[in-house]
C-alpha cells in the first residue's frame, strides 16, 4: 500500500512524504527522474513560444514596411550618348598609355553593349 506507483515496472520503494504529511504516488528515484522529464519538456516548450513570438514579431514588422516604389524604366538611345559622357567610365591614371582620348568603333560598340 505504501509503495512507488510508477506505472512502468513494479517499483518496491517505499512512497515519499509531501510538505503537508499526505503520501505522493513516486518514490523518490521516480519523483526526480519524472521531474526531470518534466522540466526538459517544459523547456522546450518555452524554447518554441519564444521563437514563434519572434517570428510572429519579425512578420508583423515585415508587413509594416510600405514597399518602395520604382518609376518607369528609362531607355537610353545610344546615338543619344556622346563619347565625351562615356570617358568618364575609364581610368586615366598613370598607366594609360594611349594619346587618344576618343573610343575606337569597337570600345564604343562594347561600351555601349554594357550600359543597354
Amino acid at each position: 500500500m505504501f509503495v512507488c506507483k510508477y506505472a512502468y515496472k513494479q517499483c518496491s520503494n517505499p512512497r515519499v512524504m509531501k510538505k503537508d504529511g499526505d503520501l505522493h504516488r513516486l518514490c523518490e528515484y521516480h519523483r526526480d527522474k519524472a521531474n526531470a522529464l518534466q522540466r526538459t519538456y517544459a523547456t522546450k516548450r518555452r524554447h518554441e513560444r519564444r521563437i514563434k513570438k519572434r517570428q510572429l514579431f519579425v512578420a508583423q514588422k515585415l508587413r509594416e514596411i510600405d514597399p518602395v516604389p520604382f518609376g518607369a524604366k528609362v531607355n537610353i538611345d545610344a546615338d543619344t550618348i556622346q563619347v565625351d559622357d562615356l570617358d568618364c567610365l575609364f581610368d586615366h591614371g598613370d598607366d594609360y598609355e594611349g594619346s587618344d582620348d576618343s573610343l575606337s568603333d569597337d570600345e564604343f560598340a562594347y561600351v555601349m553593349s554594357l550600359v543597354v
